[in-house]
Parts: structure tokens; C-alpha cells; sequence
């Protein structure tokens, strides 16, 4: 699994998000639009991506999104609270 190719996936919704710290999580709607716009494969792949993400917290986020204004950081939580949607929605088992 290419971990960073799948997560230029979930990391460029951060530029849809207002407040990166205030972020909650998708909306049920929001996970609806993942599984419309993305094969069960691809899902899969963002789910491992977000997971190894979780397991690498040291990787430099920041440096897949150029000219982003979030940390690594807040990139880091952002993806970590996008797992926790996929997850509550049933998409991801905890492992």
C-alpha cells in the first residue's frame, strides 16, 4: 500500500475545513459523499493511509500540501479525527 498516495486524499479536504482545530469529524452526510465518490477500494486505501498516518506521527504531513496554512501538527489531527468518522460510521474497525 502506498500510505502516502492515498492520504493526498483525506488531506485535501483540510482546505475545506474553516477551523482545523475545531474540527470535529466528518458529518454522516460527508462519509455518505466519500463511499459515493470513491470505490470500496479506494476507501479502503484512505482508511489504511489514515491509519498508518496514526501509527507515523513523526512523517512531515505539511510537505504534501504545499502552501497549506495548518501545522504538521493540526495535519496530524485532522486526519486522526477523519479516521474516528470512518470509524463511528462503521467504514474503518478499530483496531
Amino acid at each position: 500500500m502506498n500510505a502516502p498516495l492515498y492520504l493526498r486524499i483525506p488531506l485535501s479536504l483540510i482546505d475545506y475545513v474553516d477551523d482545523v482545530d475545531a474540527f470535529q469529524g466528518l458529518s454522516p452526510q460527508q462519509v455518505a459523499v466519500l463511499q459515493r465518490d470513491y470505490t470500496p477500494e479506494e476507501v479502503d486505501g484512505i482508511v489504511d493511509a489514515l491509519r498508518w498516518a496514526s501509527d507515523h506521527p513523526d512523517f512531515d504531513f505539511a510537505s504534501m500540501i504545499p502552501g497549506s496554512s495548518s501545522s504538521n501538527a493540526q495535519m496530524r489531527g485532522f486526519l486522526a479525527k477523519l479516521l474516528h468518522s470512518l470509524e463511528a460510521a462503521g467504514l474503518a474497525s478499530k483496531d
